[in-house]
């Protein structure tokens, strides 16, 4: 059976939101051919909270909470 890798979800952050300071946020599956390049994604998404399309890019996932 195939490792778990854990740089095959991505956790996408309203651009101009921090972090911590997030309103929404979603996880969104990565290709294998974008985890080889290890660039970061970036679309565009409609944010429910703004009611309107903005800028989603990908930053580091929290920590696990047991």
């Amino acid at each position: 059976m195939a490792k778990k890798n854990k740089n095959d979800k991505a956790y996408m952050v309203a651009e101009d939101e921090s972090r911590d300071s997030h309103t929404y946020s979603f996880v969104h599956p990565k290709t294998l051919s974008e985890t080889r390049e290890g660039k970061k994604l970036r679309m565009r998404k409609y944010h429910p909270v703004r009611r309107q399309h903005v800028w989603f890019v990908e930053v580091r996932m929290p920590p696990h909470s047991k």
